[in-house]
């Protein structure tokens, strides 16, 4: 039987990707689909905190069904020679939340004098599960690459036309979408989280 989950999230590129992870044994749905003005400030200092607040508005919304699965995710780039940033405010790096091209921009304008060997960084997701009982289960991912000088690839999102996965030796955005999940921040924690629910029946 096909179990709902509400998705916390109006990306429609995430709740694509976390669509195509999970498979038919779940019914992902955006938090559009409950309330289409449903929104929440992110205003946390760690990515469990966004977690955290993207769930509450969820739960806290009159069209939410109860005790149905709620999934968060939070997820940034953290660049070495940034000290970690942009991070937490990957989406809103430009000022501009959801600005994409303005995230690339500005981060590419900051690494400029950035030699080749330092360009380092990782994308992180921290993947927030909340079952039907209320209890919340965190799984994170990581995926380890470095900041290209130049855009490359028309897939993804976000940053990943300029994220090169040393694997594949491509950037992010020129990868297929198995290939993504394959090694992507997201695609592990999601492959903990699907462990999780396996290990309980839920799949």
């Amino acid at each position: 039987m096909q179990r709902d989950i509400i998705l916390a999230s109006n990306n429609i590129h995430k709740i694509q990707e976390i669509s195509q992870i999970l498979g038919s044994n779940w019914n992902v749905i955006s938090a559009q689909a409950i309330d289409p003005f449903i929104s929440w400030n992110e205003t946390g200092t760690t990515f469990l905190e966004n977690a955290r607040l993207k769930v509450k508005a969820i739960q806290d919304n009159p069209a939410t069904p109860k005790g149905v699965c709620i999934l968060a995710d939070d997820s940034g780039l953290c660049v070495d020679a940034l000290k970690g940033g942009p991070g937490v405010y990957s989406s809103s790096y430009c000022g501009v939340e959801g600005d994409h091209q303005g995230n690339v921009a500005k981060l590419l304008d900051a690494m400029q004098s950035i030699p080749e060997a330092a360009r380092t960084g990782h994308f992180y997701c921290l993947l927030l599960f909340v079952d039907q009982d209320g209890r919340e289960i965190p799984f994170e991912g990581k995926c380890f690459g470095s900041i290209a000088q130049v855009q490359k690839g028309g897939h993804g999102f976000g940053y990943d036309p300029i994220f090169v996965v040393p694997s594949f030796q491509k950037s992010m955005a020129e990868l297929s979408d198995s290939e993504k999940n394959s090694v992507s921040h997201r695609g592990q924690a999601m492959n903990s989280f699907i462990d999780y629910i396996r290990s309980r029946s839920m799949i």
